[in-house]
Parts: C-alpha cells; sequence; structure tokens
C-alpha cells in the first residue's frame, strides 16, 4: 500500500502543472478599440527613399504625417488609397509592431485576417522582417501574401539572409473560400525549419536555410509595380486628385505571437 501511495505521489509530482513549461505569449491584440494601440504597435518614420518606405507603386504612410489605423468592430483596418497627398503614388500603410521577436526555441504567429476587395493588383502581407545589420539589401523576412489577381489561396515566401527581390514562393490555394473570407494564417519558426499553416492545415514547410536573427512582425497593404507580374494589374492607376480617391483594405481579426516550447 506504501508502495502505491510513493508512486501516485511521484506521479502527481512529474505531471504536477507547476512543473509543465507552457509558450508565452509574447504579442497579442484583438483591435477592440477604435484605434490601434500604439503600445504594441507604429508606422515607421520615413528617413529617405531607399529605406522601404516605397515599395512597388506605393508610398507608406510615415509617422510624420499619419496616424495609426482604426479598428472596427475589432478589426484593425489596414488600407492603401489610390490618391498620395504627398506624392504621386499610392498610399499604402505598414503596420510594424513595437517590437521584435528573438527565434530561440521557436515562434509561432497566428493572425485572422480577410481581405476586403478582390480588385486586381493589391498586395496584403502578413509578415515577420528584419533587415540585416549594417545593410539596406540583405534581409530575412517569412511571409504570408494575400494577392488579389490570385484571390483562392494565398502566397507563402521565405528570405534568409538574401537580397530583396524574389524569395524563394510557394503557392497554398484554399480548400474553401476565398480571400475575401477570414482565414487563420499560423508561421511556426523554429531553429530547424519554418512551416505556414492556413486554417489549421499545414500548407509549406522549408527547411533549406532558417532566418536567425530577431524580426518585427508587419500587417501591410500596397500595389506592386510591374516588376513582379504575378500581382501587378495595368488597369489599377494612381488617383490625381482627392475626389478620385479610392480606398481598399484588409480586415485583421487579431494577433497572437508566442513562443514555442
Amino acid at each position: 500500500m506504501r508502495k502505491v501511495l510513493f508512486g501516485i505521489v511521484i506521479g502527481f509530482l512529474i505531471i504536477s502543472p507547476s512543473a509543465i513549461v507552457r509558450a508565452e505569449t509574447l504579442l497579442y491584440d484583438d483591435f477592440s478599440g477604435i484605434m490601434v494601440s500604439s503600445s504594441k504597435w507604429h508606422i515607421p518614420t520615413w528617413v529617405s527613399p531607399s529605406d522601404g518606405t516605397v515599395v512597388g507603386l506605393t508610398q507608406f504612410r510615415f509617422t510624420q504625417n499619419a496616424s495609426l489605423p482604426a479598428a472596427n468592430n475589432g478589426n484593425a483596418i489596414i488600407v492603401v488609397e489610390t490618391y498620395n497627398p504627398t506624392a504621386f503614388s499610392f498610399y499604402g500603410t505598414d503596420l510594424r509592431s513595437n517590437q521584435s521577436f528573438a527565434l530561440g526555441t521557436g515562434i509561432h504567429v497566428t493572425v485572422r485576417a480577410k481581405m476586403n476587395t478582390t480588385t486586381p493588383g493589391i498586395v496584403g502581407g502578413i509578415f515577420l522582417y528584419a533587415l540585416k545589420p549594417g545593410s539596406t539589401t540583405y534581409h530575412d523576412e517569412i511571409d504570408f501574401e494575400l494577392l488579389t489577381n490570385l484571390p483562392n489561396g494565398a502566397q507563402t515566401n521565405i528570405y534568409c539572409n538574401e537580397k530583396l527581390g524574389t524569395g524563394n514562393v510557394q503557392f497554398a490555394p484554399y480548400p474553401s473560400g476565398s480571400i475575401t473570407d477570414y482565414h487563420t494564417y499560423e508561421i511556426k519558426w523554429q531553429p530547424n525549419q519554418v512551416s505556414w499553416f492556413i486554417d489549421g492545415n499545414l500548407v509549406r514547410t522549408y527547411t533549406s536555410c532558417v532566418p536567425t536573427g530577431p524580426m518585427n512582425f508587419h500587417l501591410n497593404i500596397w500595389v506592386p509595380d510591374p516588376g513582379w507580374p504575378a500581382a501587378h494589374d495595368p488597369n489599377l492607376k494612381a488617383a490625381t486628385s482627392a475626389s478620385s480617391n479610392q480606398i481598399f483594405s484588409m480586415s485583421v481579426d487579431s494577433v497572437h505571437i508566442q513562443t514555442i516550447k
């Protein structure tokens, strides 16, 4: 009898919840206010035309002139406009996390989002990104890209200390629905591999090269130029006046970033 009780006590100690190593939440936002929180997010400050503020046919908003995105019905509304009040281009949004995320034992990103348009020529981005120290070209990046030209799936991409450019692309079709439906997008960034999931289904695993440096998390929307033919559409034109402005958006319902133990 004593042996049985001793075994039960030892077993309890082994599986006691206090002894279980749990994932740590690093960032969680369900966008419940009327505006995206500055305690968690920022819009980058413009420094020069080569700092990533201008991408494709799009100039991203920058801190001096732009407030953080609005939140509506529990969604961050990430917008691109056809009229840019500061230059002749599209006027996009690049929302970045205040904190960066180091790989450690692994990082798990979960985002629920949808595009609110299928107008060809627009890209919504859900991704981790960082330039390598001292470089304006070499960078790490792990993406989901929602292309209105390809509304029946999401494009995955990864760069591992690589130059800006095409990257390592793979398209993942949705089992059902399109980019205008809510889907759950997950990235599991681990020391030996990166995995992408859509609605709980594994759609890609990449092991050739894994980014190792810390990265910020981004939500953006923009209009690419003809250099990305799969995403560009020549019929989508920048507006010349505020009165002819069109607004396109991506709704982000939640972001959850946690460690993988």
